[in-house]
């Protein structure tokens, strides 16, 4: 009982370590694909819609999606406050993912095995690898509630009853309705029964299946990220990759998560063969939750062949906003071999897995985090960017230019809801005027990056430039932001920037404590600033608020096609 209860207390702060640190860098500032609840919000705040109007609204497509029960979601809460909070949504997908994982262990429960067995389950799930979920407002409502559905579907079939039967497939509408990939929920129940040889509700399940799909191909639009594969090379790696990139924290992630998901799928495949054997009319010999399991990866797998089928033209589909899905493999797979195989099982071998997961889930938040805190710390400036300046460096200027129709009247009207900005603009241009001329020599330096990304039509050329300094100023702590400040000197608009320092080697992190290295690192766009010549200044703020300001010794010059120092 003892055991039991220490290995409760370690799943549990695995979890709320998880929780708070998703909370911390969560911001409540819309990032790209939220802007679509801002368009809707704004839509329905005319008024004169009517029933079938909301309805047609609710169910618009958007980047090949139906995001029905995200804009639900935002409806209710605008009804009820008057304004959208972004952070709510995140908050809202943590307690999804959480729930998520409660399914897994539900599905553990069964094998009887002692509680602290599932201990590397919970290092291998909650850590910042799919951060595009965890920390991304609709995004990361998308897959989760997805996610969500589709295991509480599973859980209805599994109580066999007809009424359980409507429960599953309503969730598998939502599911649909959620996401495009919730229509591949469908299938996954259809498994389950098959499974089973329960071939009236796998019937049942199709018939549901067709004619929630014909809803949706009401009005659909394709996106423009939809294109079949190249070869055939391309494809598996995408299909083996989507499934084992949870390996992709390693060297070569493309290499090494494809291997890694073609060893799960070779397992699954061997335990879906021994369910077959009910068709053989030989012994079998499945042990409880197993179905359960396989039912979920089922979901996944076919999730993952659809998706490389579609987005693999443009390379590997490994991304951070499909991640939870490798995640869940890596789970599923390491119960099923708990269950299976004696092996595991052995103390010299959990022992072994159970650093592992450790080991796995602290380099994931090393390796993360710093990615983490430049979205925290891009979407706090952009908070005062927008109120002050009406732009935000967050998304692309085309992106703004196209929703500026709704995101300006929705902030006018007050949904478009951002917190307080954590620096005001009297204040930095009392800090710039303050500091006339720089301490120090800030030893900055441009670096500008040739891009090439994929686009349905050929490849876009793109070039990325970085103002940076690894010498000065001095090392900022773990927690806090660091700003770059940038003033017009022709018509004195201030712009705030992220300018968190680059990552510190590991050597540094592990023998000194040091998380950042020195200086500062700001990227920007070819047509993030209007020609011009701007001062430049660094700002820290820690969590208590306190402000440091470093003047800059050099001024940022920009023509329009590039960026130099003067």
């Amino acid at each position: 009982m003892k055991l039991r209860f220490l290995s409760g207390i370690v799943i549990c702060l695995v979890i709320l370590v998880y929780l708070f640190y998703n909370y911390y860098y969560s911001v409540n500032f819309p990032y790209q694909d939220d802007f679509l609840l801002i368009q809707f919000i704004e839509v329905v705040s005319q008024g004169g819609l009517g029933v079938s109007g909301l309805i047609t609204e609710l169910f618009r497509t958007f980047n090949d999606h139906k995001a029905v029960v995200p804009r639900l979601i935002s409806l209710i809460e605008y009804t009820l406050t008057g304004h959208l909070n972004f952070r709510f949504y995140i908050t809202l997908v943590s307690i999804n993912i959480t729930y998520i994982f409660y399914f897994i262990y539900l599905q553990y429960k069964k094998t009887r095995l002692p509680l602290y067995y599932f201990i590397p389950a919970a290092f291998l799930y909650f850590q910042p690898l799919y951060y595009d979920v965890s920390g991304w407002a609709l995004n990361g409502m998308q897959h989760s509630f997805l996610t969500a559905f589709t295991v509480t579907a599973i859980i209805l079939a599994s109580r066999r009853t007809n009424l359980a039967l409507y429960g599953a497939m309503l969730c598998c509408f939502l599911a649909t309705f959620t996401h495009g990939n919730g229509i591949l929920s469908f299938p996954a129940i259809i498994f389950y029964f098959l499974c089973f040889r329960d071939f009236k509700r796998a019937i049942i399940s199709g018939v549901f299946m067709i004619l929630c799909l014909v809803i949706y191909l009401a009005g659909y639009e394709s996106g423009q990220a939809v294109n079949l594969p190249k070869d055939l090379v391309v494809f598996f790696s995408s299909l083996f990759g989507f499934i084992g990139s949870a390996m992709s924290l390693w060297a070569f992630p493309v290499f090494f998560s494809a291997v890694w998901g073609a060893i799960i799928i070779a397992f699954m495949v061997y335990i879906v063969w021994r369910v077959a054997a009910i068709y053989f009319n030989k012994p079998v010999n499945i042990k409880p939750g197993t179905v359960e399991l396989l039912t979920l990866f089922a979901f996944i797998f076919i999730t993952s062949t659809v998706i490389a089928l579609f987005r693999s033209w443009a390379g590997s589909t490994i991304a951070s906003r499909f991640q939870i899905y490798a995640s869940l493999s890596t789970v599923i797979f390491y119960i099923l071999l708990l269950d299976y195989t004696s092996i595991f099982r052995r103390k010299a071998v959990f022992y072994s897995i159970t650093a592992l997961s450790i080991f796995y889930c602290v380099y994931s938040y090393y390796k993360f985090t710093g990615t983490v805190a430049i979205k925290r710390t891009t979407y706090l400036a952009d908070v005062y960017n927008w109120k002050t300046n009406r732009n935000m460096f967050s998304v692309e200027k085309t992106i703004i230019r196209n929703g500026s129709f709704y995101l300006i009247p929705g902030y006018e009207k007050g949904f478009f809801h951002l917190p307080k900005p954590i620096v005001e603009r009297n204040q930095l241009d009392s800090m710039l005027n303050a500091n006339g001329k720089a301490a120090r020599d800030y030893q900055l330096y441009v670096e500008d990056w040739k891009l090439e990304r994929m686009i349905r039509d050929g490849v876009e050329h793109l070039t990325y430039y970085f103002v940076a300094s690894n010498a000065l100023p001095e090392r900022k702590g773990l927690a806090g932001d660091r700003f770059m400040v940038l003033r017009d000197q022709k018509t004195g608009v201030i712009h705030l920037m992220n300018a968190n320092p680059k990552v510190d080697a590991r050597k540094e992190i592990l023998t000194k404590g040091h998380y950042y290295k020195t200086g500062f690192n700001t990227l920007f766009r070819q047509d993030d600033l209007v020609p011009g010549t701007y001062d430049m200044g660094i700002l820290d703020i820690s969590n208590r608020g306190e402000k440091v300001f470093y003047k800059l010794d050099k001024s940022l010059f920009v023509s329009g096609s590039q960026y130099s120092l003067k």
